[in-house]
């Protein structure tokens, strides 16, 4: 199906092939500028780490470095 699709577009005319690069450009762009929806399992998770965090804030936490560096090892 790629293949087709890229041979459809190599026979747009170049005022075609610029009309459909900007509209790919705005569409990426409202959806890396839009708000990232959050899933009811994910609003869940966060309501209860909120809870406990309000329950017990002298628990110690972890910091965004020591996060990095569990996430990605010595690349953070």
């Amino acid at each position: 199906m790629r293949a087709q699709l890229a041979d459809e577009l190599i026979h747009l005319s170049p005022a075609e092939k610029r009309e459909l690069g900007e509209a790919l450009i705005a569409s990426a762009e409202a959806e890396a500028d839009g708000p990232r929806q959050l899933s009811d399992t994910q609003r869940t998770e966060l309501r209860a780490r909120l809870a406990h965090h309000r329950a017990d804030p002298s628990e110690p936490g972890v910091s965004l470095q020591e996060l990095k560096i569990r996430l990605l090892g010595a690349r953070a």
